[in-house]
């Protein structure tokens, strides 16, 4: 009992209280006298956590960004990314524009033991800066913010790039294979503006169309990028709305196509993009607020199924599993409520969204993929000409003509989902954030030691 009251206690030390809290903490009489736990002050503790097995340590990198002024960023990368002697293959990367933590995992773990986050099948590799970049013009400070973060990427990344140029007498070679974000980060990623597909050579007016179009390649963008540098000025530059990122992290990554590694990302691209965003404005906009709130309030209790009491206008924010629980009922509720036209648009999308989020395909299920899209294309001037919606050239929309191609490359699309690393965020920097100490890294080594492992007792 006092093992396990132990490592209880010394997770939640760790995750929710800093060094000052902890110590008042285990200072208290209560403290001592019902949990008798075996550390009795923030020293004694520290000590416990430092005789777990703990991963590589942690390092932090000084990058000076200058312009009129200068100023310094913190990047966090931890050491020996790939123990000696083992090399895995299809390396899964995941990041987030916004918070910037870097995951990393492998496409030979299982994919739902992958999904677990108490697996720790995906794992932190470091901390990109976040800097507000004060030292640069409003003008200047876009791009320098795409620079920073691939000058920052290359640095993370370099262990990878060296085993790949080095591993002579390594049988299998680490080789990125998919990178999991969303849209605004897989532009940041690919060096475009986001008015451009990250994948595609698709035209900026012609992305609601429903075209093939050639796919970017990585050879042809550095050199369009390195012209540019040198001053030529190509036309592709412009075409492809490039940004200036003359040193990309994946130029020297040996055997990555960036642009074929971008996998679908159903939370923002089909749950919260297509539908939340867009079908159910549209729905909105025939219906109206009101008529739209009693459908939903008028759904009898039944098991499995989310009532919605208040309807739907009401709420600030939604969840992804909020999303799809009013996909479950959402054509149904449609059904006497718009023309007989709008259905067969908003059920061409929802059979989308399904197919979409199979865990297993087959050919016949990508045949159904491909023609559940080639039915929305067809019908969607409905909406239209009934003034609903002006036009189409919506880049999550867009995102959806290269989900077969993905899912082929890569398997089903929700191995990528992008829910993961958002629910890893909650460990790694909202609650990181709160306890962190800045004269050190022990709150980052403290948290991954105490998790997976039990606190010596005895």
């Amino acid at each position: 009992m006092t093992h396990q009251r132990g490592v209880g206690s010394s997770q939640w030390l760790v995750k929710n209280l800093g060094q000052a809290q902890t110590d008042q903490f285990l200072k208290l009489p209560i403290t001592q006298t019902q949990f008798k736990l075996p550390f009795h002050n923030t020293h004694s503790f520290l000590q416990r956590v430092d005789e777990l097995l703990h991963r590589p340590a942690w390092s932090c990198t000084k990058v000076t960004m200058c312009e009129s002024l200068q100023e310094e960023v913190e990047l966090l990368i931890m050491q020996k990314i790939l123990p000696k002697g083992a090399m895995i293959a299809p390396i899964i990367l995941a990041s987030d524009k916004h918070s910037w933590p870097v995951y990393m995992s492998i496409g030979n773990i299982a994919k739902a033991k992958r999904h677990q986050a108490s697996a720790q099948a995906t794992v932190l590799i470091g901390y990109l800066p976040a800097g507000k970049l004060d030292c640069f013009t409003p003008e200047a400070r876009s791009l320098a913010r795409y620079r920073l973060f691939h000058h920052c990427m290359s640095l993370l990344l370099q262990p990878l790039v060296a085993a790949r140029s080095d591993g002579v007498e390594m049988c299998v070679y680490p080789i990125l294979a998919a990178y999991v974000a969303n849209f605004p980060e897989q532009c940041l990623v690919a060096c475009c503006k986001e008015n451009l597909c990250p994948k595609c050579l698709v035209a900026v007016d012609e992305r609601g169309d429903g075209l093939d179009s050639a796919m970017c390649d990585p050879e042809s963008t550095k050199d369009v990028l390195q012209r540019h540098k040198n001053g030529q000025h190509p036309p592709e530059f412009e075409e492809n709305c490039l940004c200036a990122i003359y040193k990309p992290f994946w130029a020297n990554m040996p055997h990555a196509n960036i642009f074929l590694v971008f996998t679908p990302d159903l939370l923002h691209q089909v749950h919260k993009g297509v539908f939340k965003d867009h079908l159910i404005k549209w729905c909105l906009q025939i219906i109206g607020e009101e008529e739209m709130d009693a459908c939903f309030k008028a759904i009898p209790d039944y098991p499995g199924l989310c009532h919605f009491k208040k309807g739907i206008s009401t709420v600030k924010q939604w969840t992804g599993r909020e999303h799809k629980k009013m996909q479950w009922v959402f054509i149904a509720l449609l059904a006497s409520a718009v023309p007989s036209c709008v259905l067969v648009v908003a059920q061409s999308i929802l059979d989308f969204s399904y197919y979409a989020q199979l865990q297993i395909h087959t050919a016949d299920s990508l045949e159904a993929l491909h023609t559940t899209l080639a039915v929305f294309h067809t019908n969607k001037h409905i909406l239209k000409d009934l003034t609903i919606c002006e036009h189409f050239n919506i880049p999550k929309l867009h995102q959806l003509s290269h989900y077969v191609q993905s899912i082929t490359l890569f398997g089903a699309a929700d191995s990528f989902n992008t829910e993961l690393p958002e629910r890893l965020h909650i460990d790694f920097a909202k609650d990181a954030y709160f306890s962190y100490d800045s004269d050190s890294d022990s709150t980052l080594e403290g948290i991954e030691a105490a998790t997976p492992h039990a606190i010596p007792t005895n």
